[in-house]
């Protein structure tokens, strides 16, 4: 696929997705998401990635949907009580296709994230930003709901309390008090954005086996559903049994014993065991 509004690079084996269109402060439009979801399928295929980061060109990370043209580019029509007929979300086809990724997702916010460009953060893994940072769920101020399955991911990140006054108010959110609730884990100035957030991706590339990524992500963002400890413990116990024939467990401890980086042969390919007894 041609990438027209995003940028695509592999690198040390770190996949950097750039949402590029900086005169719209990288508004998305319908295209944008579209290879939004390319990009992270080339990433998941691709053995030589084993970590994947997201940022944003110019001075914004994502200023939401382009509303060039209002709303008229966004699926409408069908029938919401049946949901016949009614088209899909976009945004929310980007997010279950970040839940579905087999590798780490890092997002580097380098400035403000508002609709879209805040919800789409939610099913990333770490998400570390600029200091200068500003955040926005403006649904209810723009007359239409929350999207990208955000009432799902809002709730379980910054719990219920704050995803109500966030979301209800549809207020801009300073990046401490982001940090504070927990919808970003580290703060660092805007000079030290992309050297930090490479550094946490080179860390993982170089000592995390990419099958036991890809299990180790797939248990923890399923098991917040789980109706109790008892389906954890059935799911990890068969996780732990496919590790274990696996040659990266025996190079994970030899490496341990002799004090030397790991030097893992497997794929995030060896994990697909997981399609055949993990629940959707």
């Amino acid at each position: 696929m041609t990438f027209e509004d995003i940028r695509y690079a592999v690198a040390a084996g770190v996949a950097t997705i750039t949402l590029d269109r900086p005169d719209k402060l990288n508004a998305a439009r319908v295209g944008t998401l579209e290879e939004f979801i390319a990009a992270l399928d080339a990433a998941d295929a691709d053995d030589a990635v084993r970590v994947v980061v997201v940022t944003g060109s110019g001075r914004a990370f994502c200023a939401g949907t382009d509303l060039a043209n209002g709303f008229a580019d966004l699926p409408a029509g069908g029938d919401p009580a049946t949901g016949e007929g009614v088209g899909a979300d976009v945004g929310g086809r980007v997010t279950l296709r970040l839940f579905a990724m087999n590798k780490p997702v890092l997002a580097a916010v380098n400035g403000a994230a508002a609709g879209f460009g805040a919800t789409v953060l939610l099913a990333m893994d770490r998400r570390i930003a600029v200091t200068t940072a500003r955040f926005v769920f403006p649904f209810v101020r723009r007359g239409i709901v929350a999207e990208s399955c955000s009432s799902w991911f809002l709730p379980r990140l910054v719990g219920i309390a704050t995803a109500l006054d966030w979301m209800l108010s549809g207020r801009v959110i300073a990046a401490d008090e982001a940090l504070d609730k927990g919808l970003v884990d580290e703060l660092v100035e805007p000079e030290a954005l992309l050297p930090r957030v490479a550094a946490v991706a080179a860390d993982i590339a170089a000592h995390a086996a990419p099958a036991s990524i890809a299990f180790t992500r797939r248990l923890l963002w399923r098991m917040l559903g789980a109706d109790g400890p008892e389906v954890a413990h059935d799911y990890e116990s068969r996780a732990l049994a496919a590790l274990l024939a696996h040659p990266d467990a025996s190079e994970g401890v030899q490496s341990f014993v002799e004090r030397r980086p790991p030097a893992f042969s497997g794929t995030t390919a060896d994990a697909a065991v997981l399609k055949q007894w993990w629940p959707d």
